[in-house]
């Protein structure tokens, strides 16, 4: 029984020693909340959510059938993708350890027919972690969303905070 107990104990001790050398997590709770008045203020009716470290929003969605260009010129077959409708938007923004390591250049815009895609991941040197984008809109965006949003997106560290231990 003593020795039951006794590793009972040191695994205990050993899970509570692992996460306290783990690093704090940022914080994107005043980000989330500075990104949705940017958007509330152009899309009203618009959804605003933060879960664990990706933040979502949309309004008037639906699935599109898109194909995409294959290296050699022909084309893939269609793949499902959310996508914004008429007055409407889609965007997903994650926070991701390091800097972005994945093999586009970004930002870049792409054309996906029924809407526009805009990929972006600022980095900061300060959180060690970069913010990957995908907005996606149609072409009739209001005025100023687009270079607003770009413009929060780009200072998104100033609004993280980490928690101190």
């Amino acid at each position: 029984m003593r020795l039951v107990v006794t590793v009972i104990c040191f695994i205990m001790l050993s899970v509570r020693t692992a996460f306290a050398d783990e690093p704090r997590q940022p914080d994107l709770a005043s980000f989330h909340s500075k990104l949705k008045a940017l958007v509330v203020g152009h899309y009203p009716k618009a959804e605003v959510t933060l879960k664990d470290r990706v933040i979502r929003f949309e309004l008037h969605t639906r699935k599109f059938m898109i194909h995409e260009p294959l290296p050699n010129g022909e084309w893939q077959d269609a793949v499902e993708t959310v996508g914004p409708r008429k007055h409407g938007v889609f965007a997903t923004l994650e926070l991701r350890p390091g800097k972005y390591s994945g093999m586009a250049d970004l930002p870049y815009s792409a054309d996906k027919l029924y809407f526009t895609m805009r990929v972006m991941a600022p980095y900061s040197a300060k959180l060690d972690h970069h913010l990957h984008v995908q907005l996606k809109c149609p072409r009739n965006v209001p005025a100023g969303f687009q270079n607003e949003f770009e413009k929060l997106v780009g200072d998104f560290d100033k609004h993280v905070a980490i928690p101190s231990k």
